[in-house]
């Protein structure tokens, strides 16, 4: 617990000091260590925004749609496979078919209950 409170407290303080020399930054004019650093590389990121930029721009909403549509499709198909495959595994065996019936509600309940609390309830109070 003490880790996570720390590492809060330190991203905090990193995300003030971020902002502070920004601050800096843009009220004196002069770029930092980080902006200096960062400038050679400043083009490849104008490039890669304004491909994705174009790429949006030829998506309409009937398209994202289809889209969004397309890869839900895939992804619970996939999940529906795996799903399906532990099925069949905890099928092949009677112990995982004694699991699934238990799961589903379909097992054995001894001694007119599932549980002892259960079993102290009913004796306590008879159904009438």
């Amino acid at each position: 617990m003490y880790t996570l409170i720390s590492i809060f407290y330190i991203s905090l303080l990193a995300m003030t000091a971020m902002v502070l020399l920004k601050r800096r930054e843009v009220v004196t004019g002069h770029a930092s260590l980080v902006s200096r650093a960062g400038a050679g590389v400043d083009h490849i990121f104008h490039a890669v925004f304004g491909t994705v930029r174009r790429g949006l721009s030829y998506v309409s909403r009937k398209n994202a749609v289809l889209l969004m549509h397309w890869i839900a499709f895939h992804v619970l198909k996939f999940v529906r496979g795996i799903y399906v495959d532990i099925k069949a595994k905890t099928l092949s065996t009677p112990t995982g078919r004694k699991l699934i019936d238990a799961v589903r509600g379909r097992g054995e309940i001894r001694d007119h209950g599932a549980s002892f609390y259960l079993r102290r309830i009913s004796a306590d109070h008879p159904v009438k």
